[in-house]
This record gives C-alpha cells, sequence and structure tokens, in this order.
C-alpha cells in the first residue's frame, strides 16, 4: 500500500490531548509533563500560567510561585497569573501576600466596588478564622497546664 505524499498527514503532536484537554479532564501530572517539554525559550505566557495551574493543583506552590514570574515577567498586568500567584501564596499561608496579589488580579483602578467588598468580606472572614483558630490553640495549651 503506498501514501499519497499530497495528502497532509497530522502533525505527531495532534495525536497527543492539548494541554487544555488535559487540564479540563484534571490530569495535571500529564499536563506538566508536556509543558516540561517545552523548551523554555520557547514558552509563550499561557505555558507558564497553565504550569502554574499544574504545579499548585499538584501542591507544589513554590514551583508555581516561579512559573507565575515567569509569566509576569512577560506580561506585568497579567490577570491570570497574579490569580494563581495569590492562590500558590494562600497555599503556603502567607495570606497577606495572597491578597496583594488579588488585588493585580483585580486590577485596582478597575476593580467593581461590589469585587471590592467582596474581597473586604473574605479578608475579615479569614481574620476572623484566624482569631478562632489561635483561641482555640491557646485553650488548649491552658488546659494541658492546668491538667
Amino acid at each position: 500500500m503506498s501514501t499519497d505524499s499530497s495528502f497532509p498527514q497530522p502533525p505527531v503532536t495532534a495525536l497527543v490531548p492539548s494541554v487544555s484537554t488535559l487540564l479540563q479532564q484534571g490530569d495535571y501530572a500529564v499536563a506538566l509533563s508536556q509543558l516540561q517539554q517545552i523548551s523554555e525559550s520557547e514558552r509563550q505566557l499561557d505555558d507558564w500560567v497553565n504550569q502554574a495551574v499544574c504545579l499548585i493543583h499538584l501542591d507544589q506552590a513554590e514551583a508555581a510561585l516561579e512559573a507565575c514570574d515567569r509569566a509576569l515577567a512577560l506580561t506585568p498586568d497579567h490577570p491570570q497569573a497574579w490569580l494563581f500567584k495569590g492562590v500558590a501564596y494562600h497555599r503556603l499561608q502567607q495570606y497577606d501576600a495572597a491578597y496583594a496579589c488579588y488585588d493585580q488580579a483585580l486590577g485596582k483602578d478597575q476593580a467593581s466596588p461590589k469585587a471590592a467588598t467582596v474581597m473586604k468580606t473574605w479578608r475579615q472572614q479569614v481574620s476572623a478564622l484566624r482569631s478562632f483558630a489561635k483561641h482555640v490553640k491557646e485553650t488548649r495549651l491552658l488546659r494541658l497546664w492546668l491538667n
């Protein structure tokens, strides 16, 4: 059987699921593997952001921060890069840094009053939860000390 060279053949990469498909399917390890096969000099903004998403889902928040920084080096005001940088900081329990990133993602000049209200409420709730957790911890320590 002969092949007709005039008939276009799909590239080999077309047979592999795209990174966006893998992300939608929740297959973060395979998506990350595909992204890491792209040389750093050829990676584009979305590649770095997608790498950050994969790393966050794979509990590699510090590496996700590096990927976000690479994306922000290309486009300093990219909202998704700022958002996922905030998520990575959140995973590392660095809440103030996370909120600063969320503010950048919203764009202070473009933030709607509703978005600002939601962020303020969220900060208040997190602060209340921190206070409660501290109280519970101190109460447990006090009980241990008294007994």
